[in-house]
């Protein structure tokens, strides 16, 4: 799935609440339980955005690689109400990092260089849902492992968790956002362009 940019800044605070608690599901009117449905890591996980440059990877179905993902990711599904068969599934990040090769920001969002060498590392919080979901089976979380193989996507997560007899998601949304814990380093020698603490955000 191709990440559109959002914003950089001030989301850093709204995002905290996303990875520690159990995160509401909107389209349902009603709140996951407090313990996930199913939790698994997935190493390796390919990060992409818009800003396609000199240092991004071309990934034809996904958009831009900017950094490889190690994602921990706590899956929280429940039922439709009053709609038996469909469910609403909200898969969050928190306790995930990043580490960067590129610069995933454009120039109006703080980059001189959208798409160029960077090397950035730090953490990921936030979220991804997926609303209205038939499945002719009910979530297995035992079918869904602690360890993912390398580079899996949150899509075949998903499929896993209902044994692959889901049909695709009325709706999508997705709201993630990335902050470095060092200085991020420019590899052309033009100084750090991506500050300690200063958050990134992705939404769509």
């Amino acid at each position: 799935m191709r990440k559109a940019i959002l914003t950089v800044g001030a989301a850093a605070a709204a995002m905290l609440a996303i990875g520690g608690a159990a995160p509401a599901l909107a389209s349902s009117g009603s709140t996951a339980t407090v313990t996930p449905t199913a939790k698994t890591v997935s190493p390796l996980h390919s990060d992409t955005t818009s800003a396609s440059g000199s240092a991004t990877q071309a990934d034809p179905n996904h958009g831009p690689v900017w950094a490889s993902d190690n994602m921990k990711e706590a899956i929280f599904a429940t039922q439709v109400p009053n709609k038996p068969g469909h469910y609403n599934v909200k898969i969050a990040f928190g306790g995930s990092t990043f580490a960067g090769f590129a610069d995933p920001r454009s120039a109006a969002e703080g980059s001189a260089d959208p798409g160029g060498p960077l090397l950035s590392q730090g953490k990921i919080t936030g979220s991804i849902e997926y609303n209205n979901i038939a499945s002719s089976t009910a979530p297995d979380a035992a079918s869904v492992p602690a360890v993912e193989p390398p580079n899996t996507s949150l899509g075949t997560v998903l499929s896993q968790l209902f044994d692959g007899n889901n049909g695709p998601a009325a709706s999508t949304h997705y709201l993630t956002s990335y902050t470095p814990g060092q200085d991020s380093v420019n590899v052309t020698g033009t100084g750090n362009t991506w500050a300690t603490g200063e958050t990134y955000t992705q939404a769509g």
